[in-house]
């Protein structure tokens, strides 16, 4: 039979055979025996387990506690923060067209009606590729007439803006000119995708084919079909295209480009983008060169290649008037040097010859003429985001969001009664002494259901009348209804008021004449919640007494929820060294507390002390079992004898 007093430590360890002599249930016998021995140990054993609950219901009280700090004392979440501004102050915006500008207003922002005109819109500097930077899609040598006559019946795949289809060469022969191919591959690809969308040409002076877009298509790429490929009979590479394929290498793509890339002696590209240099290998590719460009901060531009155009297109990080972007090329010839108009003729194969100028926004608001060099800015706590141009004038209405406070206050006032109705009722709980704990011995008797509903009552009421729990409630009534100094209001005068005797301290709204408040006087309602002490605006916990009592008259009331919250579960130490009260008293986990609290420390000297009765125990234990084991002995001796004296009787009698 194994039975366990404690988690920590498993009772009757050992295995033992007894009763072959006398036939008695010994380890029963021994463990009803050591029931009594074990009471100490099971009181140490259940005043233990009173102490972990304590600390765990203490623990719920810290979660609540800091579930209100987080949500309404946090200075991330400003619209919800009690402390500040904007959970007072809420600011509605509307435009009358939301296609020209935009705005949202700040707590500084004035009520009333804007009268906004936007004349121009701010805009980055831009530099463009003179001309498309691309090589003609062409074939690669000239075709014969034996070429010619080798392709006919081959196939081969026209790839235009993503769409594939497979083109199959005519009957040609070696009489068969290089135009009529043309003819034929023209008329082939107008039925496969629609007139004038592809144009194939023969370029002048050669037996060379040529193909271009037009009328709106982007891309063609010329691909081999199947094994039956003529375009090796064109003369033309499997997957050319009219445009950059900008995954390919700077090397790969030096033939393709209508100037030819060069590197330095370094087989490398050099050059300076507003004084930034830049260097790449024959190795990179296109996309990843365009992306280094677009990560550095310092050269302030954005670089990219606009496949419909076929060209680069390189344009301002910053919008507004200035010289935004300033190109030198050192090594190589990735860009023509010039950008201010001289240009410096075709060596380089993305040729930039001047820069478009960015603009400053140019809006009126209200009669006055404003210039930004961003389309985003701020007048007078009004946030305004011009999105186009317009003749017409808008009107942005700024309104004070009389709803939106309302909300936040009533939001708050009921997290508070539900943090105060919660604190309560562990106040109130009542202890009932005829559930203790139970021991690991009582627990073998029962369903894990049973052990479910009596630790249930078990751990009822152990916060019952607790001075710290009382001191939390008490401090927050009192400081809802003691004046702030310097407001002229009180929570009862904006419609915020105690509930019945029964609410024990929860807060009741009158909506009506809190929105009233709100809208009369919302200032003096904010400095009711949020003023800050004049003399200690900042909660320290090593403020002196004197100190405190002068920060806790000057503080609103928001102010002063929120220093009763952290005078309680603070990580921070006091002048004295200690942390918040609760935090003390029984610890908060994921922090230094959780093993430094007096709760922990009593725990661990139950622990210590059972540790030595059980000790105690076990020894008491193996006592019982040796003087069991001598009587067994004893037993078996006097059987035998017995047996032995028998054997003679019956051999006297002639058995």
């Amino acid at each position: 039979m194994v039975s366990s007093i404690n988690p920590l430590y498993s009772y009757y360890s050992k295995m033992r055979i007894t009763g072959f002599a006398s036939g008695l249930d010994t380890d029963q016998i021994v463990y009803n025996l050591m029931l009594i021995e074990r009471s100490p140990y099971n009181k140490l054993y259940q005043k233990k387990q009173l102490a972990e609950w304590k600390r765990d219901a203490y623990r719920e009280v810290i979660s609540l506690l800091k579930s209100v700090k987080d949500e309404y004392f946090n200075s991330l979440k400003p619209a919800t923060n009690m402390l500040s501004q904007s959970a007072y102050k809420t600011i509605s915006v509307v435009s009358s067209n939301n296609k020209v500008v935009t705005a949202t207003g700040s707590t500084s922002a004035v009520p009333g009606s804007y009268k906004v005109k936007v004349e121009q819109i701010a805009t980055a500097a831009k530099a463009v590729s003179s001309s498309g930077v691309t090589a003609l899609l062409k074939s690669s040598e000239n075709i014969t007439a034996a070429d010619i006559a080798s392709a006919a019946g081959k196939s081969i795949t026209v790839t235009l803006d993503g769409v594939s289809k497979q083109i199959v060469l005519g009957n040609y022969s070696e009489t068969t000119s290089i135009d009529e191919v043309k003819n034929d591959l023209q008329t082939k690809i107008n039925a496969a995708f629609g007139s004038g969308k592809v144009v194939v040409g023969v370029s002048e002076g050669e037996q060379k084919l040529t193909f271009q877009t037009a009328a709106g298509a982007t891309r063609i790429t010329l691909s081999s079909g199947n094994s039956n490929d003529g375009l090796q009979y064109l003369k033309i590479d499997s997957g050319s295209s009219n445009r950059l394929n900008t995954s390919l290498t700077l090397e790969a793509l030096a033939t393709k480009f209508a100037n030819q890339l060069t590197f330095d002696e370094n087989n490398e590209l050099v050059f300076a983008i507003n004084g930034e240099e830049f260097r790449f290998s024959k190795n990179t590719t296109l996309s990843s060169m365009m992306s280094t460009i677009n990560n550095n901060q310092k050269a302030g531009v954005t670089i990219r290649y606009d496949e419909v155009t076929d060209k680069f297109v390189i344009t301002a990080k910053q919008t507004g008037k200035g010289e935004n972007i300033k190109i030198t090329q050192t090594g190589g010839n990735f860009f023509d040097v010039s950008v201010d108009g001289s240009g410096s003729g075709a060596s380089g194969i993305n040729v930039i010859t001047s820069v478009e100028e960015g603009k400053d926004a140019l809006v009126i608001i209200n009669g006055e003429t404003i210039r930004r060099s961003t389309n985003t800015f701020t007048v007078n706590g009004v946030t305004y985001t011009l999105h186009s141009e317009s003749n017409e004038i808008q009107t942005i209405d700024v309104n004070f969001d009389v709803d939106a406070v309302v909300n936040n206050i009533k939001s708050f006032v009921e997290k508070y009664n539900e943090m105060i109705d919660k604190i309560n009722s562990k106040l109130t709980e009542k202890y009932d002494r005829n559930y203790p704990p139970l021991t690991e011995d009582q627990k073998r008797e029962l369903t894990e259901d049973e052990i479910e509903k009596w630790e249930t009552k078990a751990k009822t009421g152990l916060l019952r009348n607790d001075s710290i729990l009382q001191n939390i409630v008490s401090k927050m009534r009192r400081a809802l209804y003691d004046a702030v100094e310097g407001v002229g209001i009180s929570l009862t005068e904006i419609g915020i008021t105690t509930g019945s005797y029964e609410q024990k301290g929860k807060l009741v709204i009158d909506e009506n004449k809190l929105r009233k408040a709100i809208t009369d006087n919302p200032d003096a309602v904010m400095k009711l919640f949020n003023k800050q002490s004049e003399n200690y605006p900042s909660y320290r916990r090593t403020l002196t007494s004197e100190e405190r009592n002068i920060r806790y008259k000057e503080s609103g009331l928001a102010q002063r929820l929120y220093d009763i919250i952290e005078d309680h579960i603070s990580t921070m130490k006091d002048s004295y060294g200690n942390k918040g009260v609760l935090l003390e008293k029984a610890g908060m986990e994921g922090d230094s507390s959780e093993y430094t609290n007096l709760l922990y420390k009593e725990i661990k000297n139950y622990e210590s002390e059972m540790l030595e009765l059980y000790e105690k125990l076990i020894e008491k234990e193996n006592q019982y079992y040796q003087k069991f084991a001598t009587m067994e002995k004893l037993i078996a001796q006097m059987n035998s004898q017995s047996s032995w004296l028998t054997a003679q009787f019956l051999q006297t009698r002639g058995y």
